[in-house]
């Protein structure tokens, strides 16, 4: 594609736009290259901001006679940014010098800092801004060293629980996963996020929080969906087998979304989703694939399992405190057809004939 080409795109990516076929192109070439994807997640963040400030401002038909001209892929890539940044005012059609996160890119080179929490631990840290954030064993939390100033964007790649600390309203607080983006809109949630995971769940505790797709997600169309408290969203990359229902009450332009559930959750049973940060393991009518997720994250080991009839048998059961995942074994043993041998680090789970 030229710069041209590559101009349109973009801006009727952005303002949703594109067809089928469009975007299909924006996506190769925003992966095509590190700095492309760098390029339209500062770009797309800056877009997400303004629409948060001021929604009604923003007419995306002047937006998208104005958005082209200004973009030039080829520059450099700080006068890009900085050009983008430009890019976001015209779109917002009201100068807030102030706001224009993208000339801070350009003037100040950005480090990021990243945080994780290695398989078997559990890591507690908190923000620049106040916020307390727990990680889950094998997670990743990456945020810029300038977090709490202009922005309080972080990229999660994993399972974290975050405890929202008050903020300026023109900041929102922004955690960017692989295929959805999650603004908080209160104060506690917990969000799941694995890549070895074939669903995006997010759980309030309290508050809101308001989720919508983002450029790695076929569903980049897709509305707003609001999670309130003791609620449960949860999206899957890849439909499983089982069918679930969801009736949303406003969103009309759900059809070729991956599947969705939203579940109302009893206070009491919340520590299904955020008991991992108090040591606690609950598994509702879960498969033995999914408990072994948990197991191999929580306890550093690796689980096979080779009968896919034994993958989907279900459980449940709650775990306090259980220092080793030989005592776990042992209680799922004694209340489901299973046997396991361990080596090491490496558990086989087999069927109990007998």
């Amino acid at each position: 594609m030229d710069n041209e080409q590559i101009k349109l795109l973009l801006v009727k990516y952005i303002t949703r736009e594109a067809n089928d076929e469009e975007v299909v192109q924006v996506k190769d070439w925003i992966r095509a290259h590190p700095e492309n994807e760098q390029y339209f997640a500062q770009l797309y963040e800056t877009w997400q901001n303004m629409l948060y400030l001021n929604p009604k401002v923003i007419d995306e038909d002047k937006a998208f006679e104005k958005f082209g001209p200004v973009i030039n892929p080829q520059e450099t890539k700080y006068r890009q940014l900085y050009k983008w940044t430009k890019v976001a005012a015209v779109i917002a059609l009201f100068g807030v010098l102030s706001f224009i996160l993208i000339q801070h890119y350009a003037q100040n080179a950005q480090s990021i800092r990243q945080v994780a929490a290695n398989k078997g631990g559990i890591k507690k840290i908190i923000l620049s801004d106040g916020t307390l954030v727990w990680l889950n064993a094998g997670s990743k939390l990456k945020y810029n060293t300038n977090f709490g100033k202009t922005n309080r964007s972080v990229y999660l790649e994993g399972e974290a629980f975050f405890e929202i600390a008050p903020g300026k309203k023109t900041v929102p607080f922004i955690v960017n996963t692989k295929n959805y983006t999650v603004r908080d809109i209160g104060t506690k949630f917990n969000l799941k996020a694995y890549p070895n995971d074939q669903f995006f769940e997010t759980t309030v505790i309290k508050g809101e929080v308001a989720v919508e797709g983002n450029v790695d997600n076929n569903a980049h169309e897709m509305n707003r969906i609001f999670v309130k408290p003791r609620q449960v969203l949860r999206i899957y990359y890849h439909p499983p087998a089982e069918k679930y229902a969801y009736k949303p009450n406003d969103n009309k332009d759900l059809e070729n979304l991956n599947e969705i559930q939203v579940l109302q959750v009893d206070s009491g049973k919340m520590d299904r989703y955020d008991g991992w940060k108090n040591d606690v393991l609950v598994f509702d009518g879960n498969t033995l694939g999914e408990i072994a997720k948990v197991l191999e994250r929580r306890y550093n080991v690796k689980i096979i399992m080779d009968d896919a009839d034994l993958q989907n048998i279900r459980y449940s059961g709650s775990f306090k405190n259980v220092g080793g995942i030989d005592k776990v074994l042992a209680i799922i043993k004694g209340n489901t057809a299973i046997d396991y041998t361990i080596k090491g680090n490496t558990i086989n789970i087999t069927n109990d004939n007998n």
